[in-house]
């Protein structure tokens, strides 16, 4: 079965990174041109990957930190799985978020001509510390040993995600103009959904690696029903608090994801296949290994819808009534779904990313030989 699987992944990202390099060759062709965002609305598909990704590895080294801080032999495969789930997925959301930007190429100047007044000048240096941290982490293990050190580096790493998803959050949270943004639910919603994403994902990972067995599935089933709760009572207070108080900006934007044109995105893929079905997998799945991981892998994914439900609507509101009908032209619409080359970039990164995990898992020796050859 996980032969089977091993061969489906290779072929997958394969050919999901073969169709991703026309999305690649439009970007740097054509520019921003390819893409359905515009001037009123600047973000979109990209950047909801970017903080997704970026999440879910704050969560996926938050969960190797613990498992090396708890100095149990058993569970370090586990860790150093984590630590490349981790370096994948914030390769990819760094990719996303790099193909975003105006001119890619000058993004050097985001370190070496940094603003030391600007909150994203100093997240440049904190994404470099942090993945300069992680190769640090595989590196060390990669015969399979763990150093003794490596307990004080796990506390770092873990108070480094904390920071790291918590910062994240801090960048929306601290944004007056739009008003779905500033809340101080923001960095707790970030955190939370960090760690569900990262467990999830090395759930699946550790499915893939043989690794998902015993009192793991145990465990691991219970830290992701009790983060999908708590994700429900934080989503469910900022969204009743919202509507109750009917400030018009913040609640037209509740009600435009609610019902609006993403409204199958809130309930059908973030609610629907995020929350319900994974908590239905983990409730009565009679603890297989295969269904835990399905149910995180389901979990992991969710955190694009997630991210698209955070990022567009609170961009498409016409800060001025009548705004969108005063101007025309390319760009200038409230109106936003990802063009095909949008989707073939990021399927291209995500392909990309599970490459490189392929890769790593071989080399690391944490996926074994006969499961990829």
């Amino acid at each position: 079965m996980q032969k089977r699987l091993s061969w489906l992944l290779w072929g997958l990202a394969i050919l999901g990174l073969v169709a991703g390099l026309y999305g690649f060759y439009a970007r740097f062709t054509m520019g921003h041109q390819m893409a359905s965002y515009g001037s009123y609305v600047p973000w979109g598909l990209w950047v909801a990957a970017y903080i997704a990704l970026v999440g879910a590895s704050a969560g996926a080294v938050a969960v190797a930190a613990v498992l090396l801080m708890a100095r149990q032999q058993a569970y370090y495969p586990v860790a150093r799985l984590a630590l490349l789930v981790a370096l994948v997925t914030f390769m990819a959301g760094m990719l996303n978020v790099w193909l975003d930007l105006g001119h890619p190429f000058r993004a050097w100047k985001l370190l070496l001509q940094t603003s030391w007044t600007s909150v994203m000048g100093w997240m440049a240096w904190f994404y470099t510390l942090y993945g300069v941290l992680l190769v640090v982490g595989l590196w060390s293990t990669r015969k399979g040993e763990v150093p003794f050190w490596m307990q004080r580096y796990a506390l770092l790493v873990f108070l480094f995600a904390l920071a790291f998803a918590g910062a994240e959050g801090a960048l929306f949270g601290v944004v007056g103009a739009r008003p779905m943004w500033e809340s101080g639910l923001t960095p707790v919603l970030f955190l939370v959904e960090g760690a569900l994403f990262g467990v999830g994902f090395v759930a699946a990972a550790s499915y893939i690696s043989g690794l998902l067995t015993g009192d793991l599935v145990r465990r691991v089933r219970l830290i992701l029903l009790w983060l999908l709760a708590i994700l429900v009572l934080v989503e469910w207070a900022e969204f009743s608090t919202g509507l109750y108080a009917s400030i018009p900006a913040k609640a037209e934007v509740l009600r435009t994801i609610l019902a609006g044109d993403f409204w199958w995105v809130f309930w059908g893929l973030h609610l629907g296949l995020g929350v319900f079905v994974p908590a239905l997998l983990l409730l009565w799945g009679r603890q297989q290994p295969w269904v835990t991981a399905l149910a995180g892998l389901l979990i992991g994914s969710m955190g694009l819808a997630s991210k698209i439900n955070l990022v567009v609507p609170a961009l498409a509101q016409e800060e001025l009534e009548g705004l969108a009908h005063a101007y025309t032209g390319p760009g200038l619409s409230f109106h936003y779904f990802p063009t095909l080359e949008e989707w073939l970039v990021f399927g291209g990164t995500v392909s990309l990313a599970l490459l490189i995990f392929l890769i790593g898992g071989h080399l690391l020796h944490l996926i074994p030989t006969s499961e990829v050859a």
